[in-house]
């Protein structure tokens, strides 16, 4: 998979609204336009500097102490110190950074020729070479691994000068199975194991492939009418499918609505354990999107197939790039029972119950649609589209009246 396919093009009021419709050309993280695809420059390339927030497990436990130090740098104002002694009671030991706001990362047109760089030293004396394992984490939850080498380093002992690591990105590809989606690459994740204590700073992507950083973080937005197609068969911008101990999520060819293929749930949150019980959809190449603040007309519309009961465990929500989720529960208004066709049922539910603007919700940076499910339950969804339609909304505040 090169690239996910551009579903949406997100629409703005109509020009009787005052709104003139007009298009531009549609960025995609790789800095090159659809009208020019064969220009790939990778500009996802800087994972960790001085101003790098996406990052999780910087803390101090029992077992690790990682913290950002604004003392010792490679270059910059600040590195990152790993201290840590791996016991037989610790836990897992490691830490994550998501880059570029979280956004899907394309690696694929890089993974034979690029590497993983950072710069590496120790904070006291010489040490041999630590047990880190670095994991890229694609958003379905997979995770490929491979583990750092002394010829990756530029010279042997690690001391308390700073020298060049590169981690080829092939040696992902070699990984034992299951390998990750290099096309939708969620975040580089650092497992450390033994003991060690060093400084690391200047994290990038390199490689002879890989280009100029990327200031532009999420790209243009293409104006569209509605109605606008969140899925429909397709599997391209989506998040969550898994076959795990109670949580199955795929794509089933046997019930659809309309295509050939729908989204088919089952899960059991007993049997779940950790394993959340979600899927994700952004519907414009993982871009922020721009929708109007004016929500009276429209609305979330999609088909499902399944009991009740399983219905009644779904919850709705977006998320915006600034970190604001709005979510809220399936009501028996948003059911329509008159439109039921061989077993589907029509589920409508109007964006202003989302309540964007009383969350503090960032309508033009709309990041991903996100359906939770929990308790128990089997569904078949199929045709997630916003809708532009006053008669939609007005039967449904009719129904939460009654």
């Amino acid at each position: 998979m090169k690239h996910f396919v551009v579903i949406l093009f997100v629409g703005l009021l109509m020009s009787a609204c005052g709104v003139h419709m007009h298009q531009t050309q549609l960025i995609d993280e790789w800095g090159a336009t659809y009208e020019n695809a064969g220009v790939r420059v990778f500009q996802d390339g800087e994972i960790y500097k001085d101003n790098t927030v996406d990052i999780w497990g910087l803390e101090k436990t029992d077992c690790k102490d990682f913290t950002r130090i604004d003392t010792i740098s490679y270059s910059g104002k600040s590195s990152i110190k790993l201290s840590w002694n791996k016991a037989a009671n610790c836990p897992w030991i490691g830490m994550g950074i998501g880059w570029n706001g979280y956004a899907p990362k394309d690696l694929s047109d890089v993974m034979a020729n690029g590497s993983i760089e950072f710069y590496i030293r120790s904070v006291s004396g010489n040490q041999f070479i630590p047990t880190l394992i670095f994991l890229f984490e694609d958003y379905a939850g997979v995770q490929s691994a491979t583990a750092l080498k002394s010829k990756q380093l530029s010279h042997y002992p690690i001391d308390t000068q700073w020298q060049k690591v590169s981690v080829p990105l092939r040696a992902f590809l070699q990984s034992a199975a299951p390998l990750c989606d290099f096309s939708n690459i969620k975040s580089l994740n650092l497992e450390c194991q033994g003991a060690g204590d060093f400084y690391i700073d200047e994290i990038r992507i390199g490689g002879i492939q890989a280009g100029k950083n990327s200031t532009q973080k999420f790209g243009e937005v293409i104006s569209q009418k509605f109605p606008a197609t969140l899925f429909s068969e397709q599997k391209q911008g989506i998040w969550g499918f898994a076959n795990l101990p109670g949580k199955l999520v795929q794509l089933d060819s046997n019930e659809f609505y309309t295509g050939k293929k729908s989204l088919h749930l089952k899960w059991d949150q007993a049997a779940m354990g950790s394993s959340l019980g979600q899927i994700g959809i952004n519907w414009e190449n993982w871009q922020a999107i721009s929708l109007s603040d004016t929500f009276g007309t429209y609305s979330l519309t999609f088909f499902a197939k399944g009991s009740s009961a399983s219905l009644q465990n779904l919850k709705f929500a977006f998320d915006d790039y600034n970190g604001k989720t709005c979510i809220i529960p399936l009501v028996p208004a948003y059911m329509n029972p008159a439109k039921t066709i061989t077993g589907w049922q029509e589920i409508t539910l109007p964006l202003s119950d989302f309540m964007f603007a009383k969350n503090g919700f960032d309508t033009n940076r709309f990041k991903q649609f996100v359906l939770h499910f929990s308790g128990k339950g089997e569904l078949w969804i199929d045709d997630i589209h916003l809708n532009y339609s006053t008669m939609l909304i007005d039967e449904i505040q009719i129904l939460k009246t009654k």
